[in-house]
């Protein structure tokens, strides 16, 4: 891929600072799922392109795991079925994204850090999100990769120089799920036992939605010690996105909760909003 130099991009400004999202997006069955968790992205989405007129998505997903930082962009990206053991239905689903290869090789020219690739495509952190979320598809969309040998602090800290792509019109996306212990959850899966969270995912979701509430990402960072904490990140694959989305707050923003769920036991569905 050929970085073109950063003056040949614009930087120009859009009228609306775009939002950033969180969505907890658990199972890749809720692609094809009408449920209260899809209907709420349903109305978040249309929400958006009445109110704020994004012209692109960019989304950090737990399911992108990389060493380095790499962009994908390309402009049309590849549906990524990464999954198994569910039903052909779902690994025939197809979402007619379209990239936006142009931010992607923006961002990467501004950030010493990120490299643009037209490796990968949209796993299903993104995908199974965005169907709900547009599902005419008519935004572009781009993902991020997560350097998963990197320390959290290292993804707060990188997550401000995709700042500036909010002035641009383009809307970012992290998701992942805050409480997300799968090894604990396999057992509630198909036996009626959905709507439930242990004692300790209440816990630590009761600590953590403070802690983003105030922002607090140092807390944030040291979730171990937390009520919970060990049991609910057992691996921080799933939560890395949620510190990207809370890292972009600016000054004066708030973080709005859209949607709440435990499910399995082991898993949070809690999206939030920062605008």
């Amino acid at each position: 891929m050929t970085i073109l130099p950063k003056e040949l991009f614009s930087l120009e400004k859009t009228n609306h600072l775009q939002p950033v999202w969180f969505v907890g997006h658990g199972s890749p069955m809720n692609a094809l799922a009408d449920n209260p968790f899809t209907q709420h992205l349903n109305q978040l989405g249309k929400t958006v392109l009445e109110h704020n007129s994004p012209k692109a998505v960019l989304i950090v997903s737990a399911h992108w795991l990389t060493r380095g930082t790499f962009v994908q962009a390309s402009s049309k990206p590849k549906i990524i079925y990464d999954f198994g053991g569910f039903p052909p239905a779902l690994h025939h689903f197809h979402y007619p994204a379209v990239g936006d290869a142009e931010e992607a090789n923006l961002l990467a020219s501004q950030s010493a850090k990120i490299q643009a690739t037209t490796e990968w495509g949209l796993d299903h952190g993104a995908w199974t999100v965005l169907c709900h979320l547009f599902p005419k598809a008519e935004l572009p969309c781009f993902e991020v990769s997560i350097d998963y040998g990197k320390p959290l602090e290292y993804h707060v800290s990188l997550a401000q120089e995709l700042q500036f792509l909010r002035e641009r019109g383009v809307l970012i996306l992290g998701s992942g799920n805050i409480v997300h212990n799968l090894r604990a959850s396999m057992a509630n899966l198909g036996n009626g036992r959905e709507a439930f969270g242990y004692d300790w995912a209440q816990e630590f979701d009761v600590w953590s939605s403070q802690k983003i509430q105030d922002k607090d990402l140092s807390a944030l960072i040291n979730y171990e010690g937390a009520p919970g904490g060990k049991e609910s990140v057992p691996t921080p694959d799933h939560y890395i996105p949620m510190l990207y989305s809370l890292a972009l707050a600016r000054k004066g923003e708030e973080v709005h909760y859209t949607y709440n769920e435990l499910v399995y036991g082991g898993i949070s569905m809690r999206c939030f909003e920062i605008k």
